[in-house]
C-alpha cells in the first residue's frame, strides 16, 4: 500500500473494528516511514459512505429540536474546556464560509448569528430536515468544486473533517479552487502524535475505524497542502477536555466486535457492570483533573486534536 500524501510505501501497523456504532468488518492500518501519515485500508463507493454515515451514524436518532448552534467560546472558561479545538470557532464575523462536512449544521448556525454568508455540504442525509427546516444553504453528498464558483469563499473550514477523505489532497486541491486568493482553510483533526494514542494504544478514540480514514503527521498535513497548493500558516494542538471523559467511558463500556458500544450508540442498553463502569469513569472530570491533564498536554504539544491553518497564496 502507498501513502495517499507522499506515494512512499506503507508498512503494516496493526487492524482496526467499529468500536462505536458496531460497522462489520476490520480494517488494516498503515504507516508511511516517509511522512508518518497513517491510513486505513477501507475502500468505499460514495454510496457505501453515505450509507454509513446515515444509518450507523448517531444522527439518525436526533430529532429536529435537538438542533442547537454552539455559543460563541471566549474567556477563561472557554479556554478551560478547549472550546477552540474547534474549526468554526476561528472563523472570523461577516464572511462567505463554506463548512465542507457540515454534520449537523449547528456550525451554519453559528455563522449566520454572526452575519457571515455560510453554506455547508454533508453526505448524511439527516442534515436536509435539519436545512429544511432552519433554512440552511447545504448540499448533500460529497464535495465537489464545480458545485460553487471559483475563488468565492474567503474562508472553508474542515472540522473533524479531514480524517474522513479517502482521497484528501484531491480535496484539498478542490478547496483551493473556491477559496479567494489570500483566503483560508481552518481544519481540526486528530493527533497521531499526542499522548492518547501512546497512552490507550488500539482502544484510542480517534482510530474510530472504518470512519476515520487518515491520521495526519505535522509532516504528512505539510506535504498534503503544499501538493494542493496552499500554506500552513499554523499549527496547535488544542483539545476539547470533554474528549479525554469520553475516552474513559469508552474504555469502561468497550464493545465486542461487531456490536454497538453502550456508550456511543443507544441502540444497545448499558449493562449494570457498564454503569458502575462509566459512574467511575467519569469521577476525573467531576474532581477537575481532566481539564488539568488536557490543557497541560496542549501546551506540550502533546494534545490530542491539531488545528490548523492554511491559506490560499495570493499569487
Amino acid at each position: 500500500m502507498n501513502c495517499v500524501v507522499c506515494g512512499a510505501a506503507m508498512h503494516r501497523i496493526g487492524e482496526r473494528f467499529d468500536d462505536r456504532y458496531g460497522y462489520p468488518g476490520r480494517f488494516a492500518v498503515f504507516r508511511c516511514a516517509a511522512c508518518r501519515h497513517i491510513q486505513l485500508a477501507a475502500s468505499m463507493s460514495a454510496h457505501q459512505i453515505e450509507l454509513l454515515y446515515t444509518e450507523y451514524y448517531p444522527r439518525s436518532e436526533r430529532g429536529l429540536d435537538d438542533w442547537h448552534p454552539p455559543d460563541r467560546a471566549s474567556g477563561l472558561r472557554a479556554w478551560w474546556h478547549g472550546a477552540r479545538a474547534s474549526a468554526f470557532t476561528w472563523v472570523p464575523p461577516t464572511v462567505r464560509v463554506l463548512d465542507v462536512g457540515c454534520g449537523f449544521g449547528e456550525s451554519l448556525g453559528y455563522h449566520l448569528s454572526r452575519g457571515c454568508d455560510a453554506y455547508g455540504v454533508e453526505a448524511d442525509a439527516n442534515i436536509l430536515r435539519i436545512a429544511e427546516r432552519h433554512g440552511l444553504k447545504v448540499k448533500h453528498g460529497l464535495f465537489d468544486p464545480g458545485h460553487y464558483e471559483r475563488s468565492s469563499f474567503d474562508v472553508v473550514t474542515l472540522d473533524q473533517v479531514i480524517e474522513h477523505l479517502a482521497d484528501p489532497v484531491s480535496v484539498l486541491r478542490g478547496i483551493r479552487e473556491v477559496l479567494k486568493p489570500g483566503g483560508q482553510l481552518i481544519l481540526s483533526t486528530p493527533n497521531p502524535d499526542g499522548w492518547g494514542v501512546r497512552l490507550f494504544g488500539n482502544r484510542w478514540i480517534h482510530w474510530h475505524a472504518p470512519y476515520h480514514l487518515q491520521f495526519f503527521s505535522k509532516l504528512s498535513l505539510e506535504r498534503a497542502a503544499a501538493k494542493a497548493g496552499l500554506l500552513v500558516e499554523r499549527r496547535q494542538t488544542i483539545t476539547q477536555s470533554s474528549w479525554l471523559d469520553f475516552q474513559l467511558c469508552h474504555l469502561a463500556t468497550y464493545p465486542l466486535e461487531g456490536q454497538p458500544s453502550g456508550f456511543w450508540s443507544s441502540r444497545r442498553p448499558r449493562t449494570m457492570a457498564q454503569r458502575v463502569a462509566l459512574r467511575l469513569a467519569r469521577l476525573p472530570q467531576q474532581l477537575g483533573v481532566i481539564g488539568l491533564l488536557t490543557r497541560l498536554m496542549d501546551a506540550l504539544q502533546f494534545g490530542d486534536n491539531s488545528v490548523y491553518i492554511l491559506r490560499r497564496p495570493t499569487s
